[in-house]
């Protein structure tokens, strides 16, 4: 592992709030052979750079999911029990955005336009107040 290697997964693991733990990552990582980053193998330090990465992939695109219902929840779109009506934002979803995916099945790449497109749905509403 490189020291810009190093630098960039103690930052990925700060941030997952692991770095704590690090010697443990770093030992399922490397399947019990080290507890130290600089004696990671390029796969490995590839490897866990992607899983660490993947956690806030996760993290981006459920922030981005919560503003949906969020906006959802404000325009009334609720069941009985004030929970988001899933099977409306779902329908919305697969009828206005271009790939026809419910809310969860949309990509990273794909939400940020679902968001926007919501917005101005719920702005539209905000208006009609």
């Amino acid at each position: 592992m490189t020291g810009q290697q190093i630098k960039y997964v103690r930052f990925l693991l700060t941030k997952a709030g692991l770095i704590d733990q690090k010697e443990e990552v770093v030992l399922a990582a490397t399947e019990g052979r080290t507890s130290h980053l600089r004696d990671m193998t390029h796969a490995e330090t590839e490897a866990l750079i992607k899983s660490l990465g993947e956690d806030e992939n996760q993290a981006i695109k459920g922030r981005m999911v919560r503003k949906v219902l969020s906006m959802a929840h404000e325009m009334g779109w609720e069941q009985d029990g004030g929970k988001v009506n899933m099977d409306r934002v779902n329908a919305w979803c697969q009828k206005y955005t271009s790939s026809h995916k419910t809310l969860d099945e949309l990509s990273l790449k794909e939400l940020p336009a679902v968001v926007t497109a919501f917005e101005k749905v719920y702005l539209s509403f905000l208006k009609g107040l």
